[in-house]
């Protein structure tokens, strides 16, 4: 049948369904950022560069301190379950944008993924951040239990940032219905305006230590929790701290196996950037706004102490102090390498004394650090040396932690006996089944040595500083 055997009523049907294929292609186009991707194109470099959003040429309303909590968006399943997701989560942008007063530089491409695509691309990206090496001074510590190679399982997300290639993923078919749903996609989405004005993964790079990466991390948690906590509940005075907390770091943290998942500390170092971080963005929002905020991704914390204590970081007190630890390769010889050199910082101290200590004594001890080094180094038989030196804000700070340390020790290396200072060397020293411990304090440094035996550890002590 050709056009000019149709009759005019056939016609006039025809083109009013032309008309409508245009109108759902258009709405189509305007509401899905992406189409459904398969995971073997999630690579940066597969994805299309766009020009920036309409919304980022929109004036945006003044934020308020408390502003109204963001409306509870419902939409139908169906064959437009993924044009009403994505309408969804222009809204929430929308109004994330508003609260946090940040227009994207540039549209953040939204691509959308099954269950099962999702768990994929969370398991190539937990296999590319090298865990084990990240918790090694913690293990050498003793904080944590050595474990085997972690199996780490990603968990079931709604959505999720990633930096690394600038694109926010969403699970489709999930029913985003939910106000706890709809504050996680707001608290991805916040995530990727902090990268593109203060650049997520150069702060990481910038950050040296595991003290000073605690430190960036508590920044940019915190201010995504404050955004998160006004988006959800509107005031501050009524977000739940507690189920937001956790309902943030079950999205955006693995599950690593009970081995960990166990262990109070390392819950506790999970949940630090966004627990103790908001405390410190909150301090920043209630001192200067969210521009206080911002000004601080120009010069961010410097250690999980000012995190702690945030009108150090206010006043801009109390910055760590470089402690040096001489290269011990002459003495040990070419079959030892250095494993770790690292600074720990006022909160792992915390962590590493309560877990035999009284909570009270424990942070009380740990409240006057100033700076550390913790260095391990290792053979090829597998013996350990670890050389931990640390100084503190006054004479009386340092000699409380080596109480502390004092008590600690034999109750660690279980069991331990003292033993005299060999060649006439200062300090206190014991002997274990693990091996020989040194610990000693002059001034405002303390020292803290495990060697695999007397006679190595009193070679070591002697050209310690």
């Amino acid at each position: 049948m050709n056009a000019a055997s149709l009759t005019a009523g056939q016609r006039r049907i025809v083109i009013i369904m032309v008309i409508a294929v245009v109108v759902v292609s258009a709405m189509v186009a305007g509401f899905v950022v992406t189409s459904l991707q398969s995971l073997g194109n999630l690579s940066p470099a597969a994805t299309p560069s766009r020009e920036p959003t309409s919304r980022s040429a929109m004036p945006l309303p003044t934020p308020s301190p408390s502003p109204a909590p963001a409306p509870t968006l419902v939409f139908e399943e169906g064959i437009w379950s993924q044009v009403q997701a994505a309408r969804l989560f222009d809204q929430i942008a929308y109004h994330v944008e508003a609260i946090r007063g940040l227009s994207p530089r540039a549209e953040v491409p939204l691509s959308f993924l099954d269950d099962s695509q999702m768990a994929t691309l969370l398991r190539r990206f937990y296999a590319g951040q090298d865990v084990e090496a990240s918790l090694l001074p913690y293990v050498e510590l003793g904080l944590l239990p050595e474990f085997s190679p972690l199996n780490v399982r990603p968990r079931q997300v709604v959505g999720v940032y990633m930096s690394e290639q600038e694109q926010l993923y969403v699970t489709a078919g999930r029913q985003q219905n939910s106000s706890d749903d709809q504050a996680l996609l707001a608290h991805a989405y916040v995530h990727a305006l902090q990268d593109q004005h203060f650049d997520l993964s150069a702060m990481d790079d910038r950050a040296p230590t595991t003290d000073t990466l605690l430190a960036v991390r508590a920044l940019v948690e915190g201010d995504a929790m404050l955004l998160t906590a006004f988006y959800r509940y509107g005031e501050l005075t009524a977000v739940d701290w507690e189920h937001l907390s956790e309902l943030v770091l079950q999205a955006e943290r693995p599950d690593y196996g009970r081995t960990l998942n166990s262990v109070d500390a390392w819950t506790r170092l999970q949940r630090f950037p966004y627990w103790e971080g908001r405390r410190f963005a909150h301090m920043l929002f209630q001192a200067g706004g969210w521009e206080a905020i911002n000004r601080a991704y120009i010069d961010p914390p410097r250690s999980a102490e000012q995190v702690l204590h945030p009108e150090r970081y206010v006043e801009k007190l109390d910055g760590p102090t470089q402690v040096v630890v001489p290269d011990l390769g002459p003495i040990l010889g070419e079959d030892w390498t250095v494993l770790q050199q690292d600074t720990l910082g006022e909160f792992v101290i915390g962590l590493y004394l309560e877990a035999l200590l009284p909570e009270e004594v424990a942070w009380q001890a740990a409240g006057g650090w100033d700076g550390d080094t913790f260095v391990v180094w290792g053979d090829e038989d597998a013996d350990r040396l670890l050389v931990w030196r640390t100084i503190w804000d006054s004479t009386s700070d340092a000699a409380e932690f080596e109480r502390a340390l004092g008590v600690l020790i034999p109750q660690q290396n279980l069991p331990a006996w003292p033993v005299d200072s060999p060649r006439g060397l200062a300090g206190r020293w014991w002997e274990s089944s693990t091996g020989a411990v040194y610990l000693s304090r002059v001034a405002r440094y303390v020292v803290f040595v495990h060697a695999p035996d007397v006679a190595l550890l009193a070679d070591i002590v002697e050209v310690l500083p």
